[in-house]
């Protein structure tokens, strides 16, 4: 069933809070509230983490099963398609799961509206950790329009962060 509005619920033996149907957690020493993500792509490089989500804390490596990366959007900023997940049976996507403030997200999206209004979106996904665990957290997905080609700055852009984080390219 689907997660209430403010509900908090074991998955495996962790507890998971939801609030607005969103997983997310409070951080015991501050008291700021931080929802766990898994970036991919574009979003691994560092200097854009750093702008997009300033107080980002990198927890583990992870991977997304049954997902693979699809350039599927249009973005007038980098003059070529865009990264995003999309289902693909028996392969995987290579990320990091990474807590996030309330701010970096409300940055993060406003960064996200290079395409248009509702073009990327909160998904919630299972990952498995580095650990072999299984973890629920959200991510970003885009509305796929079509196929587009990557330009060689931004492929460059997003291997620059799969190795900041050595992931395989």
């Amino acid at each position: 069933s689907t997660p209430g509005r403010d509900e908090c619920r074991l998955f495996g033996e962790k507890p998971v809070c939801y609030k607005y149907g969103k997983v997310l957690r409070w951080s015991g020493t501050d008291g700021v509230r931080c929802m766990k993500f898994f970036l991919y792509g574009d979003l691994l490089n560092p200097s854009q983490l750093k702008r997009r989500a300033p107080e980002h804390r990198f927890l583990y490596l992870a991977t997304l099963s049954d997902h693979t990366v699809k350039f599927c959007r249009w973005s007038s900023q980098w003059r070529c398609g865009l990264a995003s997940i999309v289902p693909s049976q028996g392969e995987k996507t290579w990320g990091g799961v990474f807590e996030l403030t309330d701010e970096d997200i409300k940055s993060m999206d406003q960064f996200e509206q290079d395409v248009p209004q509702g073009t990327y979106r909160h998904l919630q996904v299972t990952i498995s950790t580095d650990r072999g665990e299984k973890e629920l957290v959200t991510t970003y997905a885009a509305n796929p329009i079509g196929k587009f080609k990557p330009k060689d700055h931004y492929l460059d852009w997003v291997l620059k962060g799969l190795k900041e984080w050595k992931l395989p390219e």
